[in-house]
């Protein structure tokens, strides 16, 4: 240091927060601690290529199905076009947006995790992970439940001969046999042999819920539509086995297939019901009719009707027929009213049953109402009864059934005039017939009555063959356009990725550590946490004291510590007015900053040069130098002040090491150290002994716990305040901008003790100080404790 700061007393004092963070400071340390780096990239690296090596791969398996789309054809009759698909009746959503809604619906993965027993896997250990084993399996396993919830576990199990097997529950160690059941808490497992069983080997069962092992599956699952010009659907699904993770995918889809061929059959079993059962009722009307027709034949032995009716009855014959055909669809209609205003029924309505060409838009409206109920239940698969998508469907069912009751009422009114026109027509032919014999009249509503009932047996008759055959030739209306295959490398784990994510993260941890040790240190690690806090000006740097001893500076000594005091005595020429005698005042904020150990090395280093030094021990608390340099300090600076016959020759004593050095001690510690300082004694030991020496070192007590320091500024030439490196905290260094920016104390300097150096000469303190480090000596317990303690190598950085 060639020459010193001017001292500035100013008020503007630039004070910066303690807890920034030098970002210099930080990039310089990661560069000098660059086998920091190697370490963690070593370690990173190893850590992501075992997490590469163990982890478990998962394979994309995918798939695509067709779906016909019946948007633009919302009604096809059952007889006519049986084979439409759910179609989207109000033109709202296309009917392959539904079939992804089932396909994604937990019902049809439930069916598909029961039917395959996905709930139950079986694994070998390969190296460091569990690879889950498919068509090798060298035994299957079957589980009967004791109980509903199952809490998921697995079984290591190790084949140790032919039939007998070990399997660990947790708690112990079952010696079984395959074949026969092993009795658990939550169920019974059975493993058998297969034909790729063999003597020995360690696998693994997974057992768990089967609820929760279609969660599992849904969540791995997805369907999605191609785009939205098309009825495409791309079907996704990730498995760590890739083989079984096909045959999971493509049961998945038959099931679907097979469900909606199911529905539509359902269709046509609701209407051959029906039939069926309007078949019954009329076949037996029709018997009845005839039994009674034929008694009467053979009670009145009426074998045909006389010539001379038949003029009459062929020109009525035409009328009947007319009402019949009229009574056949008022028939009909009365059982389409009792089925809608039957609340409970949810049953599909016969389309089938369109009775007239002329009426079509009432066998339009049938087929709307079956084909919004079916929709609905497709809906159900994956919506509950609250959903608007439900009550969306069900407002629809009202409102169709509505329009078919409307349309019912309407066409029944319409049927019973024209049968009130054609009872009016053939009651003027009734009054013809009463001109007919009795008998032969009889026999005509007989036959009236036989014909009637006839034509509807036939109908029905035809209607359900015309079903039948519809049931027989119905196919999905989806289909399978690629079948389930996975990828020809698993999509995860990425290990290019997982590699540099380990490089990444290894160069990066150096960083955050210092970066964290940083931010969480509060005490003076650099020169610029003091630059940064306080604009006192440093005189000197002294490093830690690798030689265990209180004197590092002597005649023939030639440390690097001893030669940073010859440099702070140089600086010291350039604060100090060499012409006369100066009083050099040493303090700090707390004890066991070296303030002791300074003063009587800096003393030394000036009785060296021929000065005269004298040492004043004004800690009176607790004083360190009499200690420290192994004198006697009983009679001293306290005898002084408080005897009216002492004088100064009687405390002044001599010190080994230099024949220019004297110490006045402290004398025994006072109860009232405070009121000893002020006293008028204390100027005529002052002026006396600038008398007969260059310099007057005071070790003073720490001003920052007492104020003796102020006391004695007014004597000071020099203060010299104290900074020891990881000691002193940094919200300390306020102490010295408060005497500032108050003149409190003038000619303040920072001196920086115990300086520590890296490893290959680069210090963490300042620029870089290469030099050895061993500080034996502190002030109370705490220098005590750090020769004892020795730092691990991650704490020096």
């Amino acid at each position: 240091m060639s020459n010193l700061p001017e001292n500035n007393n100013s008020q503007n004092v630039d004070i910066v927060a303690e807890d920034s963070i030098d970002v210099k400071r930080i990039i310089s340390r990661l560069i000098n601690n660059w086998f920091l780096f190697v370490i963690s990239v070593i370690i990173c690296g190893s850590i992501a290529y075992f997490y590469a090596k163990t982890s478990i791969p998962d394979w994309h398996i995918s798939s695509k199905i067709l779906v016909e789309d019946q948007k633009n054809n919302p009604s096809a009759a059952i007889g006519g076009s049986f084979n439409s698909d759910i179609s989207s009746l109000f033109s709202v959503k296309s009917s392959a947006d539904n079939e992804v809604q089932i396909l994604k619906s937990r019902s049809l993965m439930l069916s598909v995790v029961k039917q395959m027993q996905l709930n139950v896997r079986t694994y070998q250990k390969q190296r460091f992970k569990l690879m889950e084993t498919f068509n090798e399996n060298p035994f299957t396993v079957s589980v009967s439940y004791k109980v509903d919830t199952v809490i998921a576990q697995v079984y290591p199990i190790k084949i140790i001969g032919k039939d007998d097997y070990e399997l660990d529950n947790g708690n112990e160690e079952i010696k079984a046999k395959f074949g026969v059941p092993v009795k658990l808490k939550q169920y019974d497992l059975t493993l058998n042999k297969t034909s790729k069983f063999r003597n020995s080997g360690s696998f693994s069962v997974y057992v768990e819920s089967i609820d929760a092992a279609t969660d599992n599956f849904l969540a791995v699952f997805s369907a999605v539509l191609s785009d939205k010009a098309s009825t495409t659907i791309d079907l996704g699904f990730s498995y760590p086995n890739p083989k079984k993770g096909e045959v999971i995918l493509n049961t998945l889809v038959k099931q679907y297939l097979l469900s909606n061929r199911e529905n539509k059959v359902q269709t046509a079993d609701s209407t051959m019901a029906f039939i069926d059962h309007e078949i019954n009722l009329v076949g037996n009307q029709l018997n009845s009719v005839e039994k009674d027709f034929e008694q009467y034949k053979e009670a009145n032995n009426i074998a045909d009707i006389s010539e001379q009716s038949k003029a009459t009855v062929a020109s009525a014959s035409s009328y009947y027929d007319k009402l019949a055909q009229q009574s056949t669809q008022l028939a009909i209609v009365d059982e389409m009213e009792k089925l809608l205003n039957d609340p409970g029924n949810k049953k599909r309505l016969p389309s089938a049953m369109v009775i007239n060409s002329a009426d079509q838009s009432f066998g339009q409206s049938i087929n709307e109402y079956n084909s919004l109920l079916l929709a609905r239940e497709r809906a159900n698969l994956s919506n509950t009864d609250s959903n608007p998508v439900m009550q969306n469907y069900n407002s629809q069912l009202a409102t169709s059934r509505d329009n078919i009751l409307k349309n019912l009422e309407s066409y029944k009114n319409s049927l019973k005039v024209a049968t009130q026109q054609l009872q009016k027509q053939n009651g003027t032919f009734t009054g013809q017939l009463k001109q007919i014999p009795q008998k032969q009249r009889i026999y005509l509503d007989f036959q009236r009555q036989q014909q009637l009932k006839q034509e509807l047996y036939l109908y029905l008759l035809q209607k359900r063959e015309e079903t039948a055959i519809s049931k027989t030739s119905t196919i999905s209306s989806s289909r399978i356009v690629d079948y389930a295959k996975s990828d020809f490398a698993p999509y995860k784990p990425k290990k290019s990725i997982i590699y540099l994510a380990g490089l990444m993260i290894g160069l990066i941890l150096p960083g955050i550590f210092l970066y964290v040790k940083e931010l969480f240190n509060i005490r003076i690690k650099t020169k610029g946490d003091i630059e940064k806090i306080t604009t006192a000006p440093i005189i000197g740097e002294i490093s830690h004291n690798d030689e265990g001893k209180n004197l590092v500076v002597a005649n023939n000594s030639r440390s690097v510590i001893s030669e940073q005091f010859r440099s702070l005595r140089t600086n010291l020429q350039y604060a100090v007015d060499s012409s006369k005698s100066n009083v050099l005042l040493f303090t700090s904020s707390m004890s066991g900053e070296g303030k002791s150990f300074l003063s009587l090395n800096l003393g030394s280093a000036l009785a060296l040069t021929g000065k005269k030094v004298v040492f004043l021990e004004l800690d009176l608390r607790k004083p360190k130098l009499s200690e420290n340099i192994g004198m006697d300090r009983s009679n001293g600076f306290t005898n002084f002040i408080i005897s009216s016959s002492s004088n100064i020759s009687d405390i002044l004593k001599p010190v080994w090491f230099n024949e220019n050095c004297f110490l006045i001690s402290s004398g025994p510690i006072p109860p009232n150290p405070s009121e000893l300082l002020i006293s008028a004694k204390v100027d005529t030991l002052m002026n006396n002994l600038k008398k007969d020496f260059d310099y007057i070192i005071i070790d003073c007590a720490p001003i920052g716990l007492v104020t003796d320091a102020l006391l004695l500024e007014k004597y000071a030439d020099v203060i010299f305040y104290v900074v020891r490196q990881d000691y002193t905290f940094k919200s300390q260094l306020n102490i010295v901008n408060d005497l500032k920016v108050n003149k409190r104390m003038k000619n303040v300097y920072l001196l920086v003790n115990d300086i520590k150096a890296k490893n290959g000469g680069y210090a963490t303190y300042g620029q870089g100080y290469g030099y050895g480090y061993g500080y034996g000596y502190g002030y109370g317990g705490y220098a005590e404790e750090t020769k004892k303690t020795k730092k691990s190598w991650l704490r020096k950085k």
